[in-house]
């Protein structure tokens, strides 16, 4: 049986030892959004913090005003945590909240077994690998790690395995096996070897790029893909996107203090 100790280090930073293995807390997607709110929500409190201490006067007590408002906010987004609960004396996967200490009521309860548990390529890069537990999804590393953080929840919670490598965008069971060893080197052979126009029609059929696809078909034929064959952007789209989100919200705040500060 796969143990924590065995797993890799980026496996590991996206598991909490505690409560194994009769219960593991994994944080949610509204988690991870409540603390992103509550970084963001530092640089407004920052510059007014810095405006109490260094005005006087009206503006003083403007910016007081404000610190006094974004303070409690940041502190309750920051203590809200979000977890979903794989729990094994019970058998059920459920979400839970909790605010300093306290737990508040289960949500969304369902039967263990029901988590979907799916081995995949990572969603940027091919050439790395995820790993996609009920709605959550973690992006482990190389195939090897990927797998040995799939059978450790397999067989620790006794999780029905799949994996959508070696045959995509079709979705295969697997066994769980007491070894991950056999697992990984066939997962390993059949996606290094897969014919480049069996996926070149696998990404046609699920995502309707049918000209891209019938280029790739008719230049590469008999040929394979290797495994350095997909070249990734330095900088996704997604990703910059994302960077991008506070920025508005820097905007409008600043315009503000602006027309505040000149009144």
């Amino acid at each position: 049986m796969m143990q924590y100790s065995q797993l890799s280090k980026k496996a590991q930073r996206f598991i909490n030892p505690d409560g194994l293995p009769e219960q593991l807390r994994l944080a949610t997607k509204s988690h991870y959004a409540r603390r992103g709110l509550a970084l963001l929500a530092l640089l407004p409190l920052s510059a007014s913090l810095i405006m109490a201490i260094t005005l006087d006067g009206g503006e003083q007590t403007f910016y007081q005003f404000v610190v006094a408002l974004l303070l409690p906010v940041v502190l309750i987004l920051w203590a809200l945590k979000q977890h979903l609960v794989l729990d094994n004396p019970s058998q059920q996967r459920f979400v839970q909240s909790q605010f300093l200490g306290y737990h508040f009521e289960k949500a969304y309860l369902a039967p263990l077994k029901s988590t979907e548990l799916l081995l995949r390529h990572d969603s940027y890069n091919r050439n790395q690998y995820e790993l996609k537990l009920h709605n959550l999804v973690y992006p482990i590393g190389s195939l090897t790690d990927t797998t040995q953080a799939m059978m450790f929840f397999a067989q620790t919670f006794n999780l029905p395995t799949k994996e959508q490598i070696t045959q995509f965008p079709n979705i295969r069971e697997l066994d769980i096996l007491t070894s991950n060893e056999p697992l990984i080197a066939s997962l390993s052979l059949n996606d290094q070897n897969k014919p480049l126009v069996q996926e070149v029609d696998a990404i046609n059929t699920a995502d309707k790029y049918s000209a891209q696809a019938t280029d790739f078909k008719e230049n590469n034929n008999h040929t394979h893909r290797p495994p350095s064959a997909d070249i990734e952007p330095l900088w996704h789209p997604k990703l910059i996107l994302k960077l991008l989100y506070p920025l508005p919200f820097i905007m409008v705040f600043g315009f503000a203090m602006k027309f505040i500060g000149s009144l």
